[in-house]
């Protein structure tokens, strides 16, 4: 099982646990839970073992300046022990 946290503006966080090839954005009574920091989902996610945790990073600006779009994400493998 892996997880995938997505940073995007205003320092909001969303999460996708991915089980397989299913992958599912963590709800709060059916609507994605707007994290603000990487403790608050470790602790909503307290007891449950990852063999990956991925952050990546969204960022409009080189859109917003006119640059190309770029093929690569900008994604890091985070130590989550």
């Amino acid at each position: 099982m892996k997880l995938h946290i997505e940073s995007i503006e205003g320092g909001t966080y969303l999460a996708t646990v991915e089980n397989n090839t299913e992958q599912e954005l963590a709800k709060n009574n059916g609507k994605p839970i707007a994290f603000h920091c990487l403790n608050e989902i470790k602790e909503h996610f307290d007891g449950q073992d990852f063999e990956q945790v991925w952050l990546k990073q969204n960022t409009p600006y080189d859109e917003m300046c006119g640059l190309d779009d770029k093929n690569e994400k900008l994604e890091m493998l985070i130590d989550w022990h």
